[in-house]
C-alpha cells in the first residue's frame, strides 16, 4: 500500500506539471467588495471570504476585502461570520469586480432555512456541527453533540462522568478516546502528561484501588475530559472520522475540531436547567475603534448524578476571552486571534450521612488555564501565498484526594526503597487513611505551515495547493504526585505495596513533526478531481529512562473526491481514501514508576511488653521498569464512499475498514520472591533485629538467634505493553430528504452498521490465589465482537413565520449483538467444551513454578489436581452470541425565538418513557436498553445589539 502511495503521489506532481505546463492564456483578475448587514447596512468586520475552499482573506474594520491573482473563470465563493447565514455564491470572473456588496444575515429563525443537524462535508467522513444545531440539541458538554454523527445514539446530557470522544464505536473504549485529537482554535489539547494514577505497577492507570468511582473521574491512560470545552462558547464543531489531513498528528481514531465564538456578537445570558443539572452563561462580543474584536464569555454548572444524593456531585466554572484584528503588515493582510481560556471542574463524593465511619470520600479537582494564538499572513507572493502560525500554552493543576477507613489486614508496613529485610512499623488495627495525586500537567505547542497556490491552465477551477509545516508538542508534569502519611498509608490489597513518587523526576515529552501535502482540482471534461495527499514525518525524543531510543513513524494519507457529474438539478461523486496514523506513547506508559514488594518475615506484637513486639519486612524493589519494547499505537484506515444530489434530495454512503494495532494498555508480569521468615516463640521477650539475624531472650534468660525458614512467593505487577488490537468495519449513510413545503416538514435520515472486534495481542499471565504454587501463561486472542446498525429518523418543521423550529428523532436500533471470543492468529476457537458438557474451557500456555522455572502445557495436564485451577473455566454458553432485540426511541426539541430579545428551547429524550432490560443469555446481570426519560429546558436573552 505505501508503495502504491509513492506511486500515485509520483504521478500526481507529473500531472501538476503537465496541466501547469501547457501554455494557457487565461488571465488574472481581482475582486473586491464590502460584507455588510443585511438588516442594518453596517459593515461585518472580521468576515471570512474564500474562494473554491482555498484562497481567502477577512474583511476589515470596514467590512472592506480584495483578493488579487485569481485566474479567469467559474469559481465559487463563500463568507461567513459568527452569528451570520453563510453565503454561497457561483460566478464566472472574466474581468476584475470592484464594488462587490455581500450582506450576511443575522441568524434567525425567521430565515427560510435553518440547520439543525451534523452536516457532511469534505471529501472524507466529515461532519460540521454548526451553530443553529449546538443551540439546538442544548448540550452541557461538547461530547453531547457526537450523537448528531452517523452512527451515534442519543445520549442524555450528564456531567458526573468524564467526557471522553467516541469515533464509530459502540459504547467507550479509552483507547479510542485517547486517539481522538482534540483541536481548539488550531491546537491540540493535550491528556499525554496526565499522571492521576495511584501507582501504575500497583494499578494500572487507576487512581484508587477501591470500587468507589474515583477512577471513573480521572482520565490517566484516556482522552482529553471534553467537560473542560463550554459548548456556549462554541460556534462550531467538525469531526474527522475518517482519514485526516496530514496536518494533524498524534492521532488514531479521528480528529474533532472546535472553534470558539469571535468577533462581535450581542450580550446573551443563558438559563439552562433539567433534573439533574443547572447551568448559568453570560457572553458579550465587542468591536473596538481599530477594527479589532473582543469575545468573553462565563458559565457556571452544578450537576448531581443522583437528586437524592447530594453528596455525589459536580461543579464547573469556565471562562473564555478572545481578540482577534485583521491588518496590514508591508501592505498584505494578517490576521491575529488571541484565546485565553480558564476551567474549573471539580467532582465531590461527601460522606453518606447513614455510613459516617466506614464510608470513603474522595474530590477530583481540574483546574487549568490555556492561552493560544494563532492567525495568518496573506503574502500571496511568487514564492508564498500564505502563512500560518499557531502557539499555544496550557498549565492545569490535578489533584484527586481520598479519605477511607482502613481495616488494616497484616498491620505491618515498611517505608524503605531499598531491597532487603528491614525493621517495619505495627499499624493500628484500624485507622484513617488519606492521600491526594497532585499533578501539575504543562502542554506547549508551535505550529508554522506555508502553502503556495498554483492556479493551472483551464479557468479558476484547476489549481494546486502545496503545503508545507512543522509542529513541536511539548508536555511534562511538574507535580509532587503520590503524597500521604507514611504511617497511615492506604490499603494495599497485594504483596504490593505503595511509595511515595514526585512526577517532578519524569522526564518530558517532546515530539518534532514535519508534513508536507498537495491539494490538486482538476477539470477533466466535464467532470472535477480532487485529490488531497501528503506525508507526516513524527520523531519523539526519549529520555534513557524509557529504555530504548527516539521514535520516528511515517504517516502518508491519501483522500479523492471525484465528481462523474454535477449540474443544476443533480450531481454525483465518488469518494476514497487510505491512510497511516500514529499515537505517540504518553507519560504514563513511557515512564512507569518503580514496584515495591513487602512479606512478612516476622510480625509478634505484645501490649504488654513492647521489648516482646517486632516486625521484619522483606522488600524486593524493581526498577528500570520501562518497556523497551513499546511501540506507538497504528491505525491504518481505508474508505470508498459515493455522494449524490437528486433535486431536493442529498445523500452520501461510505464504506470503511480500520486496523488498530498496538493499543496500550498494562499486562500482569510475575515477580518470583525468595526470602527467609523467623520463628519466635510466643514468650520470648527483648526482640532485636540486626545485620540480617534476630535475637530474642528465651525463658531461661539466654540470647537466642530465631530459626529461619526459606520461603518462596509469586508477585506480580502491571508493565506497560501495547496490549490490544482493534479492527472495525462498517457503513455510514445520510440521506437529506428535502422539505415538504406544506407541512413545512424535512426529513433526514441517518445512521451505521459497526462491526468491532477487539482482541488482546499478547500471552498474559494470570494469578490463581496468593497461595497457589503456579502462575499461568494464557494465550492471546481473548476479546469481544460487537455489532449494531441503527437508523435515526429525524423530523425537521421550521415555521418561519412563527420563528420556530422543532424536531423529532425516531431512533431504531435494528440489531445490536456482542460476543465474547479467544482466537488464535487463523481465527480458531481456542475453547472447548468439557467433557461434562457444563463448561467452556481454554487451556494455558503453560505455567511457572516458584522458583520461576516454566513448564510447557501438555495433554492431561487439566485432570491432575495440581493443575486443573489453571484451565479456564466459563460457562457453556459464555462465547454464545448474546443478541438484543430490536428497539425505538422518540426524542423531541424544540427552539422559539420569542421577538429579538429572547429564546426558548425544550428537550425531550425518551418522551414516550418507554423502559426494557436485557436479562443476559451468556452472563449473569442485566442491561438497561432504554435511557431514562430526560427532559430540560433552556431561556436564552440577547441585550442590545452588536
Amino acid at each position: 500500500m505505501i508503495r502504491a502511495f509513492l506511486l500515485l503521489s509520483t504521478l500526481l506532481l507529473f500531472a501538476v506539471y503537465d496541466v501547469h505546463a501547457q501554455k494557457s492564456n487565461t488571465p488574472f483578475y481581482s475582486i473586491s467588495g464590502q460584507v455588510v448587514n443585511a438588516e442594518t447596512g453596517e459593515p461585518v468586520a472580521l468576515a471570512s471570504f474564500v474562494v473554491n475552499n482555498t484562497i481567502g482573506v477577512v474583511t476589515d474594520q470596514k467590512g472592506a476585502f480584495k483578493l488579487n491573482k485569481l485566474k479567469g473563470g467559474p469559481i465559487t465563493y463563500n463568507v461567513s461570520f459568527l452569528g451570520y447565514s453563510p453565503v454561497e455564491r457561483k460566478l464566472v470572473l472574466s474581468a476584475d469586480i470592484k464594488d462587490l456588496r455581500i450582506a450576511l444575515t443575522p441568524l434567525s429563525l425567521g430565515l427560510e432555512e435553518v440547520v439543525v443537524t451534523a452536516q457532511p462535508t469534505g471529501a472524507g467522513s466529515t461532519s460540521k456541527i454548526g451553530e443553529e444545531a449546538i443551540r439546538h440539541i442544548q448540550p452541557m458538554s461538547i461530547g453531547d453533540m457526537f450523537q448528531l454523527l452517523p452512527g451515534n445514539l442519543s445520549v442524555n446530557p450528564n456531567l458526573n462522568g468524564v467526557g471522553q470522544a467516541a469515533i464509530r464505536e459502540i459504547g467507550s473504549n479509552a483507547n479510542n478516546a485517547l486517539g481522538a485529537a482534540v483541536i481548539v482554535d488550531g491546537a491540540p489539547l493535550s491528556n499525554d502528561g496526565n499522571l492521576q494514577a495511584l501507582s501504575p505497577s500497583l494499578a494500572g492507570s487507576a487512581s484508587n484501588q477501591s470500587q468507589n468511582g474515583m477512577s471513573d473521574q480521572t482520565t490517566a491512560g484516556k482522552g482529553v475530559d471534553l467537560r473542560s470545552v463550554s459548548p456556549d462558547n462554541v460556534e462550531s464543531m467538525e469531526v474527522i472520522r475518517g482519514i485526516p489531513s496530514v496536518e494533524y498528528g498524534n492521532l488514531t481514531s479521528g480528529v474533532v475540531i472546535v472553534k470558539t465564538k469571535t468577533g462581535s456578537t450581542p450580550w446573551e445570558a443563558k438559563f439552562k436547567a433539567d433534573p439533574y443539572s443547572k447551568m448559568v452563561y453570560a457572553g458579550k462580543g465587542f468591536t473596538l475603534k481599530n477594527g479589532s474584536a473582543i469575545n468573553a464569555g462565563i458559565d457556571w454548572t452544578q450537576s448531581f448524578g443522583d437528586t437524592r444524593k447530594r453528596y455525589l456531585g459536580y461543579d464547573r466554572i469556565s471562562a473564555t476571552l478572545g481578540y482577534s484584528k485583521s491588518f496590514d503588515v508591508a501592505g498584505r493582510p494578517m490576521l491575529l486571534r488571541l484565546n485565553g481560556s480558564f476551567y474549573s471542574n471539580v467532582n465531590n463524593s461527601k460522606t453518606d450521612p447513614q455510613m459516617q465511619v466506614t464510608s470513603s470520600t474522595f474530590e477530583n479537582k481540574n483546574i487549568g488555564a490555556r492561552l493560544n494564538a494563532e492567525g495568518s499572513w496573506k503574502i500571496n507572493g511568487a514564492a508564498l501565498t500564505a502563512l500560518e502560525y499557531g502557539f499555544m500554552v496550557s498549565q492545569a493543576y490535578q489533584s484527586d484526594r481520598l479519605h477511607e477507613y482502613v481495616a488494616s489486614a497484616s498491620g505491618v508496613i515498611s517505608n524503605t526503597l531499598k531491597p532487603g529485610a528491614y525493621e517495619g512499623i505495627f499499624l493500628p488495627s484500624s485507622y484513617y487513611s488519606d492521600y491526594e495525586i497532585e499533578g501539575k500537567p504543562l502542554s506547549v505547542y508551535l505550529q508554522v505551515k506555508a502553502n503556495k497556490i498554483i492556479q493551472l491552465g483551464g479557468g479558476g477551477g484547476n489549481f494546486t495547493n502545496l503545503r508545507a509545516g512543522a509542529d513541536w508538542r511539548y508536555d511534562a508534569n511538574y507535580g509532587r504526585g503520590l503524597l500521604y502519611d507514611i504511617n497511615k498509608p492506604p490499603q494495599s490489597i497485594s504483596s504490593q505495596t505503595l511509595r511515595p513518587r514526585s512526577f517532578r523526576d519524569i522526564p518530558a515529552l517532546n515530539n518534532l513533526s514535519f508534513f508536507f501535502e498537495d491539494r490538486l482540482n482538476l477539470k477533466i471534461g466535464g467532470t472535477s478531481l480532487a485529490l488531497q495527499a501528503g506525508v507526516r514525518l513524527t520523531n519523539m525524543f526519549l529520555d534513557p529512562q524509557a529504555g530504548q531510543n527516539d521514535i520516528f513513524v511515517a504517516e502518508p494519507r491519501v483522500n479523492l473526491n471525484y465528481s462523474l457529474y454535477e449540474g443544476p438539478k443533480a450531481a454525483v461523486a465518488v469518494t476514497g481514501g487510505w491512510g497511516l496514523s500514529y499515537k505517540m506513547p504518553t507519560l504514563l506508559y513511557l515512564y512507569p514508576d518503580n514496584a515495591y514488594f513487602d512479606r512478612v518475615s516476622l510480625a509478634k506484637i505484645s501490649n504488654a511488653d513492647p521489648t516482646s513486639s517486632l516486625a521484619v519486612l522483606t522488600t524486593d524493589v524493581l526498577t528500570d521498569l520501562a518497556n523497551p519494547d513499546f511501540k506507538p499505537a497504528r491505525s491504518r484506515k481505508y474508505e470508498a464512499g459515493l455522494s449524490f444530489r437528486l433535486g431536493r434530495v442529498r445523500g452520501m454512503v461510505t464504506y470503511f475498514r480500520e486496523k488498530h494495532t498496538d493499543e496500550f494498555g498494562f499486562s500482569t508480569t510475575p515477580h518470583y520472591m525468595h526470602y527467609e521468615t523467623y520463628d519466635v516463640p510466643t514468650e520470648a521477650t527483648d526482640l532485636r533485629f540486626a545485620d540480617g539475624k534476630v535475637t530474642y531472650t528465651d525463658a531461661s534468660g539466654s540470647t537466642v538467634d530465631a530459626k529461619t525458614k526459606k520461603e518462596d512467593y509469586i508477585a506480580t505487577y502491571y508493565r506497560p505493553t501495547n496490549k490490544s488490537h482493534t479492527e472495525k468495519q462498517g457503513v455510514e449513510y445520510s440521506f437529506d430528504l428535502g422539505s415538504w413545503r406544506a407541512l413545512c416538514t424535512s426529513l433526514i435520515i441517518d445512521g451505521a452498521w459497526f462491526h468491532i472486534r477487539r482482541t488482546d495481542e499478547q500471552e498474559y499471565y494470570s494469578k490463581i490465589s496468593e497461595n497457589y504454587d503456579y502462575i499461568r501463561l494464557m494465550p492471546a486472542g481473548s476479546g469481544t465482537l460487537q455489532n449494531r446498525v441503527n437508523t435515526n429518523f429525524r423530523f425537521i418543521t421550521h415555521i418561519p413565520q412563527l420563528k420556530l423550529v422543532f424536531s423529532t428523532t425516531m431512533q431504531v436500533v435494528w440489531y445490536e449483538s456482542q460476543q465474547n471470543i479467544w482466537q488464535d492468529g487463523s481465527g480458531n476457537d481456542r475453547f472447548s467444551l468439557s467433557d461434562d458438557g457444563k463448561f467452556m474451557q481454554v487451556m494455558p500456555v503453560g505455567f511457572y513454578d516458584k522458583q520461576g522455572n516454566y513448564t510447557p502445557w501438555q495433554q492431561g495436564f487439566g485432570d491432575r489436581p495440581e493443575y486443573s485451577q489453571m484451565v479456564n473455566k466459563s460457562l457453556a454458553v459464555a462465547y454464545d452470541r448474546e443478541t438484543f432485540r430490536p428497539w425505538v426511541m422518540f426524542n423531541f426539541r424544540l427552539t422559539k425565538e420569542i421577538g429579538r430579545v429572547a429564546e426558548l428551547s425544550f428537550t425531550a429524550n425518551n418522551f414516550t418513557r418507554t423502559s426494557r432490560w436485557h436479562y443476559y443469555d451468556t452472563r449473569t446481570g442485566y442491561k438497561q436498553i432504554y435511557p431514562d426519560m430526560y427532559f430540560g429546558a433552556e431561556l436564552k436573552l440577547r441585550i442590545g445589539s452588536r
